[in-house]
């Protein structure tokens, strides 16, 4: 048993409420039938990622790295795609992994958020939202940038990962529509690969992803360990998991155990492309109270990894569609807009997967 896997187990032994995760997805269920096959590769696209973590060093290698970007290894780059991949890790330990590095441009709007937490320390989000309208000009110039260079790595990403032989790829982010973003979807679909994307946090009515029409995508929504949809307010603004006509599964997103960036050069930066960094390293795993729809997606391709593992005989929109049938329903009787097709349960979808006919 690998290093997270015993972080996991005594953590859970350790505390009942966080050991309902696993209860909930009925993650165990699945396990004497697969635990994963190295034959199946998940890509996973993120900003960045501690590659020599011990709980991934053996499991995740790199793969892209986008040109034009900046890839510093600081926390704020590398922590997110290292959540993720822990995540995939723990619920398909034996899959391997493989990384498409999207690295960041210069985030303009970070840095000026934590220049004005030092001018401000006593500062709202309404003072904050007030003072950037001097930089209105500046912010909206590098809004185009920042969707401009998400839209081109992200696709670059998806169609490496596709090349180099990746069955399931999850996308832990929102993504806009695009031509560049279909094509690559469209890459995807022709290759046979199940592209997991998470369905963004703004709890809002949305139905923009790239790839409409394609069978080989699956849209995760996030719920509470109660199966209610995720929703909060943090410093002011309303969070949730957004809702609508393409969202396909849910899975919970609180108290989940991830990898944290392992090593003190992570947590320190006089300066970066994100502004400065000023953290303390206090363990190399963490519980994640609430990790939104990013460890929501992290969950369900993990699922999309065992059933490939298990069936490889299905095709991507198979996969897809045995996840479907594998959901408990937890909201309106069969599809709605705020569960999809409702929240993923491990044990049923692998025992619907063993004997699906073809």
């Amino acid at each position: 048993m690998n290093n997270l896997l015993v972080a996991i187990v005594i953590a859970l032994n350790g505390n009942p409420y966080r050991a309902r995760f696993m209860d909930v997805v009925n993650a165990n269920s699945a396990r004497s039938y697969t635990r994963g096959d190295s034959s199946v590769t998940v890509g996973i696209i993120d900003m960045g990622f501690d590659f020599f973590h011990p709980d991934l060093r053996d499991v995740l290698s790199p793969g892209y790295f986008a040109d034009g970007a900046y890839h510093t290894e600081i926390y704020e780059i590398v922590a997110h795609g290292t959540m993720a991949a822990s995540v995939i890790h723990s619920l398909a330990p034996g899959c391997g992994e493989l990384a498409a590095s999207t690295g960041v441009i210069k985030h303009r709007l970070l840095i000026l958020k934590k220049q004005f937490d030092r001018e401000h320390p006593d500062g709202d989000i309404r003072l904050f939202q007030k003072e950037m309208v001097k930089h209105a000009s500046e912010l909206s110039k590098f809004a185009v940038k920042w969707q401009s260079h998400v839209e081109r790595t992200t696709a670059e990403g998806i169609r490496y990962l596709v090349d180099h032989g990746a069955k399931v790829i999850n996308i832990s982010a929102l993504l806009k529509r695009s031509a560049e973003l279909d094509s690559a979807f469209s890459y995807a679909a022709d290759h046979d690969v199940v592209i997991v994307i998470g369905a963004g946090n703004s709890d809002i009515e949305y139905d923009d992803y790239p790839g409409e029409g394609l069978k080989n995508i699956i849209v995760v929504g996030a719920t509470k360990l109660n199966d209610e949809r995720w929703t909060e307010t943090v410093n002011g603004i309303q969070q949730g998991s957004n809702y609508g006509s393409r969202l396909t599964v849910v899975a919970p997103c609180e108290s989940i155990i991830v990898a944290a960036p392992h090593e003190e050069r992570f947590y320190k930066a006089d300066d970066s492309p994100m502004g400065p960094e000023d953290m303390e390293l206090s363990s190399i795993r963490d519980t994640v109270e609430c990790g939104a729809t990013s460890l929501a997606t992290a969950v369900v391709s993990g699922l999309a990894a065992l059933v490939r593992s298990l069936r490889p005989d299905l095709t991507a929109a198979e996969v897809v569609e045995v996840i479907k049938k594998g959901a408990h329903d937890i909201g309106d009787p069969g599809f709605d807009p705020y569960t999809g097709y409702g929240r993923v349960d491990f044990g049923k979808t692998i025992d619907i997967a063993r004997r699906w006919s073809k």
